[in-house]
């Protein structure tokens, strides 16, 4: 596989396979492409920039990193791969955590 490396403000996405088959706490065998939304998805960060400055030349700090998985805008992406999307930070919605309770 090729190496990316994402530079500026963008962040470059390893897509999950939604087409892989799951069984869900009840039995039921589903696809994760079934049941997601079209505009929102779930990627791990391979590859992040370092960030664009503000006018003060201060890079805002974020609360994830290379290795987590996000939730993202999908409409947003600027590129688009097989392997991989490419998208700004500001489109990350939120970090995906595992719960760990249950």
């Amino acid at each position: 596989m090729t190496k990316i490396q994402a530079e500026g403000n963008y962040l470059i996405l390893e897509k999950f396979n939604y087409e892989e088959e799951k069984l869900s706490e009840g039995g039921i065998i589903y696809k994760e492409s079934q049941v997601l939304s079209s505009s929102f998805a779930e990627a791990k960060i391979s590859s992040m920039g370092k960030g664009l400055s503000d006018s003060n030349g201060n890079i805002p700090e974020i609360d994830y990193d290379v290795g987590d998985v996000v939730l993202y805008d999908a409409r947003s992406r600027i590129g688009e791969h097989k392997e991989f999307d490419v998208i700004k930070r500001e489109d990350v919605i939120a970090v995906v955590y595992e719960d760990e309770t249950g």
